[in-house]
């Protein structure tokens, strides 16, 4: 059977100095389709609040002081990266302290992995099988003890704040102070339309997949998605990292996505499309958009 060549246009920015998404489809393909994944960055990314981090992690992470912070809450791969540009300019005891005794609650593997990466004890990394913001609140209700201190929350400046708002208005024995710290902003990066447009020409008349990683993402997505989703035969197909994701595509283009990612990682969006395709084929014009 002749392979196909299966463009998949990943809109994000590609993660260094590894990227998963690339390493798993280029190492997985599909029974007679392997995959050429493209990156096309949708946001750019400026750290801000740095200095205030850098104070925040040498002042109030002692475990001997009822004052400071019980842990972290990280969400976002560009958090990690905010935090790893300050964690190696600490003074080598206070980062020692941070690293072995900070109990970190994150969302999803890749996150958890980047911070691991970093030095963070495995076994106080929590929650990255926890999938969304939701999970990863009643997970830290559950799990946090007696919860005596706040918890500082590393985010950015465009942000759903469930976690904060469903720890802080539990129940009042449950109720866990929660503090945001913006580490970094977002803003579009402006060549993102040109590039989008022209990686869907260059697939031609190769049937192709589009992954939308936020909503966000789906907001600057949706001029070029319009123009170009002409009928769900068209031969592009759209997969959403999760739920939330496609309710916000589905809120702005009136379209579902062909797959939504079980868990946000590699290997479940590769089922997903696996699957998908399995059901449908991959021809171009054979696969038709179900809401089944």
């Amino acid at each position: 059977m002749e392979t196909k060549n299966v463009p998949i246009l990943f809109l994000k920015t590609r993660s260094q100095p590894h990227e998963q998404y690339y390493e798993y489809f280029t190492s997985n393909p599909l029974d007679d389709a392997v995959f050429e994944p493209v990156f096309i960055p949708v946001l750019k990314h400026h750290r801000v609040n740095l200095d205030n981090l850098k104070t925040h992690l040498l002042t109030k992470f002692d475990p001997t002081d009822p004052h400071s912070y019980g842990g972290l809450i990280i969400t976002s791969q560009r958090t990690v990266e905010a935090l790893s540009s300050i964690i190696t300019t600490l003074p080598p005891t206070a980062l020692q302290n941070l690293l072995a005794n900070t109990k970190v609650w994150v969302v999803g593997p890749a996150t958890g992995s980047a911070l691991a990466g970093l030095g963070f004890t495995a076994s106080n990394i929590l929650g990255q099988d926890a999938g969304n913001g939701e999970a990863l609140a009643e997970l830290i209700l559950e799990s946090y003890g007696s919860r005596p201190k706040p918890l500082l929350f590393l985010a950015g400046e465009t942000r759903r704040d469930v976690i904060p708002k469903t720890l802080s208005t539990a129940p009042e024995e449950r109720n866990i102070v929660v503090e945001t710290l913006t580490v970094y902003e977002t803003i579009v990066d402006e060549e993102f339309e040109t590039k989008f447009e022209k990686a869907i020409e260059e697939t031609g008349d190769t049937n192709s997949w589009i992954v939308l990683f936020s909503p966000a993402g789906a907001d600057v997505a949706v001029d070029v998605l319009t123009k170009r989703l002409t009928s769900p035969s068209s031969g592009l197909y759209l997969a959403a990292i999760g739920p939330t994701t496609e309710k916000h595509l589905i809120d702005k283009l009136s379209r579902k996505s062909d797959v939504v990612a079980e868990k946000p990682t590699p290997q479940w969006l590769w089922e997903g499309i696996r699957a998908f395709t399995q059901r449908y084929g991959v021809e171009r014009g054979d696969v038709m958009a179900s809401d089944d």
